[in-house]
């Protein structure tokens, strides 16, 4: 009993549970989103090709799965460890399978944006650039979930794994934004079209591509400038519930 009300007393639900809620339930409406988005492209864009067809339902696919542990890993730091906080010590399996589910849909997307930006610059030394960044992010990642999946102490896992936790996301920032500026720049050299229709067209796809990697970059830098300012949270975890 009294250890029981030890660890209660040294819990701190906003920096363990608090995190991974917000991120979690903002996660779960963003699969809502991206059903719609997949159903719209399925039935619009038709003649798309078979590869882009596949990369889509990857996406979607993995995404459900993360979907699920993100609904299994709330249940269990909310409602299986009520009232004995002591078994949030090591994070449920879900958690865990979250970080791999995550990785490689970032993985996949990032693969996607290289691709674009070598159709458009016609430059492979910039897309292999972005690849490697990903791969290294995606390195660390398995790493990193390897290891989580044998965590004893939470506690301690963070301390030992906090610069490869901020290698991967600095890398996936970098590949971000190497793929935004690049796509972006080429966009805009092709974008000296008196055709007002296609300068509309080309003007949207520069923001939607800095739109997208701002907000996942963002993120990075703001698990990493948590790790470095906060000793114990659990901000990567809900915000590797998102960054896909």
């Amino acid at each position: 009993m009294n250890s029981l009300e030890g660890s209660t007393s040294d819990f701190d639900a906003s920096v363990v549970i608090g995190p991974v809620q917000v991120f979690g339930l903002l996660s779960g409406a963003l699969f809502g989103c991206l059903a719609c988005q997949s159903y719209v492209y399925f039935a619009k864009f038709t003649s798309d090709g078979l590869a882009l067809k596949a990369t889509v339902s990857a996406v979607l696919l993995i995404q459900l799965g993360h979907f699920v542990c993100i609904m299994s890993m709330l249940w269990t730091m909310t409602v299986s460890t009520y009232g004995d906080p002591s078994q949030l010590n090591v994070f449920p399996l879900a958690a865990d399978m979250v970080i791999l589910l995550s990785s490689f849909t970032v993985s996949i997307v990032q693969s996607f944006y290289a691709f674009r930006l070598w159709k458009l610059s016609r430059n492979i030394s910039l897309s292999i650039l972005c690849q490697m960044f990903s791969v290294v992010a995606q390195i660390s990642t398995f790493i990193l979930s390897a290891r989580a999946f044998s965590m004893t102490d939470l506690t301690m896992f963070e301390a030992r794994q906090s610069l490869l936790i901020m290698l991967a996301f600095t890398t996936r920032a970098v590949c971000d934004w190497i793929t935004t500026v690049g796509i972006a720049w080429n966009l805009k050299k092709k974008r000296g079209s008196d055709i007002i229709d296609t300068t509309t067209m080309i003007d949207r796809l520069i923001y939607w591509t800095i739109e997208t990697a701002l907000i996942t970059s963002l993120l990075a830098v703001t698990v990493i400038i948590l790790l470095l300012v906060l000793k114990q949270n659990c901000e990567y975890i809900g915000t590797t519930s998102k960054l896909d």
